[in-house]
């Protein structure tokens, strides 16, 4: 299957909710099945996803004759995916040898103003620089290229094509994996989630489509970081800004969609997928305690007392209550016995 879906491009980095921002958002999204970003007021709106990167180019590029050929090298051979803020292609690099598959992540402004062009500029910058950082990891895709059409005014990432399935074939509704094969698939996960955080920068969207099983070597890759959030040194004690929140129902936490998302966000969004691997019910389907907030789980879930509550304290309700770090996590998870 091809997996390179839609989400977010024009979210990365420090994306205040100003009514400039704000009208950005509610403009260039539409609403999407898998992954929806919610602006300050509460409007439902989608996301992009992404793949993979590599050398920038830093000079904006004439749109070709070609119709079907970008950056004058890459030919789509068919759309992917496409959301409010563009179209995601499967092309091919015609400057390589063996002319090999790649991904284009197309992004094109619902406005077309100079203040709002700027600001997804910006955005769209920081994003290329996020995932040029990241791509350094095996497990995450390469961004080969990224630019800008100044005549159609649309901005293109170009990635790396990961070929296998997203592991949401492993997890079927109604059926229960065992808790071992549930550890496994988990520190997997966090093993990649480790590398992020440590260059402090939050995912904000990990869910079972986004991560694919790579088909070269069996390897979990994770995808879709047009949303990911890079934390700058000033959010770590400024408890004031705020930014869009994006993420997807039943895998997201109450503070990511407050606009306030931390590090255990994304740990949270982890330990969903463990729940939802241990009862084969899609988180969002999931009993809520009216007292606490906290997912009620456990009763439909054969596990052990020591994995349920690594999980219980990856799920909390309220972030403070949650594993505050990747590596705590882990260090827990190594310690079970099956």
């Amino acid at each position: 299957n091809d997996l390179q879906t839609s989400n977010d491009l024009l979210t990365a980095n420090d994306l205040e909710t100003t009514p400039v921002t704000s009208s950005l958002i509610r403009e260039s999204l539409t609403e999407d099945d898998d992954a929806t970003a919610i602006a300050p007021d509460g409007d439902s709106t989608a996301v992009w996803d992404s793949e993979t990167i590599v050398q920038p180019v830093t000079t904006p590029v004439k749109k070709s004759k070609n119709p079907h050929i970008r950056g004058g090298r890459y030919k789509i051979n068919r759309i992917l995916g496409s959301g409010g803020f563009g179209v995601t292609y499967l092309a091919e690099d015609l400057q390589r040898p063996g002319k090999p598959k790649c991904v284009i992540k197309q992004l094109k402004p619902a406005r077309q103003d100079q203040k709002f062009l700027a600001i997804a500029r910006r955005l769209f910058n920081t994003e290329a620089e996020i995932l040029e950082k990241l791509g350094s990891h095996p497990q995450i895709p390469l961004l080969l290229a990224y630019f800008e059409d100044e005549d159609e005014r649309e901005f293109y990432l170009v990635e790396e094509y990961v070929k296998g399935d997203s592991i949401s074939d492993e997890l079927p509704v109604d059926r229960r994996l065992p808790e071992i094969e549930v550890a496994q698939l988990l520190k997997d996960i966090l093993e990649i989630l480790l590398f992020i955080h440590k260059n402090s920068v939050i995912h904000r969207d990990i869910k079972p489509s986004n991560i694919i099983r790579r088909e070269a070597d069996g390897k979990i890759v994770l995808i879709d970081f047009g949303a990911v959030k890079e934390i700058q040194p000033q959010h770590l004690t400024n408890q004031e800004n705020v930014t869009v929140a994006v993420g997807t129902r039943g895998y997201s936490p109450p503070e990511q969609y407050a606009g306030h998302p931390t590090f255990s966000s994304d740990i949270y969004a982890v330990g969903m997928i463990g729940v939802q691997a241990l009862t084969g019910i899609v988180p969002h389907q999931l009993p809520i305690s009216p007292e606490t907030g906290d997912v009620n789980w456990r009763n439909l879930a054969d596990v052990s007392e020591e994995f349920g509550k690594i999980l219980e304290n990856m799920v909390r309700y309220n972030f403070p209550d949650r594993y505050q770090s990747v590596a705590a996590v882990l260090k827990d998870l190594e310690m079970l016995h099956f």
